[in-house]
């Protein structure tokens, strides 16, 4: 039998141009970017409401609970609190009550903090199911196949059907005017059209107007990051006007009180303000949390500091220990203490460490903590 190597040959080139030609083509799909993507690299100037609201807000809103989840006197503030605060022992006696009488979102918080064990997939479940079907969307939505928790302690407890009822709580909240759940609708849009980012740029203002900033500060972590853009749309540095910008907006989420825009702006954004406006943000941040350690430590890297500056950073630190009653390992004020020996600051004095516990103290009285956290972001 003779062979056709011409043949075979010309069979071979072909099927290598059909495999060039479809890697070609998937490649240009794949950096080609879609109407959502082109205007999320259009940067934060579209944003032209929001940037107004920020230019109209001033430092800081009187009211310290503005952006607050819950506020004090709501049954759920103080558990919530304790949450946000990694004290789960004071938040399980404070919710328990509150799960007893049909609390649906009592009953969200405690099956978040009822891990910890392969065997406590049961109850977390049964919590959920029972919030969902009280009508707490988010508490659907985390027995959801897609949910991270499904993969984990939840596995096997999870079906479809609690996805469907979440979206379609979140649908009923969101006609009734609800903007937060409005929002979190939008993100199982998977439309990648234009029309789908104007729609969450709209969002992301309205529910600034109702002072919840998470979408806002979501948004302003994508801009900083270039997320959503491919890779020929990144650049390696956002240009200043776009940093400038993004500062802008999220000053207004500082303006009224929110603290996680007040740790972005110090791990990404510290270089684009002023150190007046940083200090006033530090001071403003440690009336209302004492979760970050940041706040702490720009004390001893702030510009022309003073021996006082660092004694106000070492009493933030221990007003977060106190407020943990030992219940971390390494405490704040001794990561704190190791800060200042890495930069070359002179260790406490006895009398120094008295004043410190003291103002600690001052400073326990005189917070005002906001909750920050809530059932779509239940993490500190």
């Amino acid at each position: 039998m003779k062979i056709n190597n011409r043949l075979i040959y010309k069979t071979l080139f072909t099927l290598i141009g059909i495999v060039i030609l479809s890697i070609g083509g998937f490649m240009a799909y794949l950096m080609t970017p879609s109407g959502f993507q082109s205007r999320q690299a259009e940067g934060p100037k579209v944003l032209t409401e929001l940037l107004e609201m920020a230019q109209e807000s001033q430092p800081f809103n009187p009211d310290p609970y503005i952006s607050s989840t819950y506020r004090p006197g709501d049954p759920l503030y103080e558990p919530v609190l304790a949450i946000q605060r990694e004290r789960w022992d004071i938040a399980k006696k404070l919710l328990q009550p509150l799960v007893e009488q049909g609390n649906a979102d009592a009953m969200y918080w405690l099956a978040h903090i009822s891990g910890g064990s392969i065997y406590a997939g049961k109850e977390i479940a049964r919590l959920f199911r029972k919030s969902a079907e009280l009508g707490n969307p988010y508490a659907a939505l985390r027995l959801d196949v897609s949910s991270e928790d499904c993969s984990l302690y939840l596995r096997g407890y999870c079906d479809p059907k609690w996805g469907k009822l979440g979206r379609k709580l979140l649908q009923e909240r969101a006609e009734k005017g609800d903007k937060k759940a409005e929002y979190y609708l939008l993100q199982y849009d998977e439309n990648s059209s234009e029309e789908v980012h104007k729609e969450l740029e709209r969002l992301v203002t309205e529910n600034a107007k109702n002072h919840y900033y998470q979408p806002l500060i979501r948004m302003m972590i994508d801009y900083n990051s270039q997320s959503y853009l491919t890779y020929f749309q990144k650049s390696k540095e956002l240009s200043n006007k776009k940093r400038k910008l993004i500062s802008e907006i999220a000053l207004l989420a500082v303006n009224n009180n929110f603290p996680p825009a007040m740790y972005n702006i110090f791990y990404n954004m510290s270089d684009v303000y002023e150190d007046n406006v940083l200090s006033k943000i530090i001071n403003q941040c440690i009336k209302l949390t004492s979760r970050s350690i940041t706040c702490a430590e720009y004390n001893i890297d702030k510009p022309n500091r003073t021996r006082h500056d660092i004694l106000i950073g070492a009493a933030y630190s221990y007003m977060t220990d106190i407020i943990n009653h030992g219940t971390n390992k390494y405490s704040k004020l001794t990561i704190f203490k190791s800060y200042m020996n890495r930069k070359g600051v002179e260790a406490l004095n006895s009398d120094e460490n008295s004043e410190v516990i003291s103002m600690a103290k001052e400073m326990l009285e005189k917070m005002t903590p906001v909750i920050y956290i809530d059932e779509m972001n239940p993490r500190p």
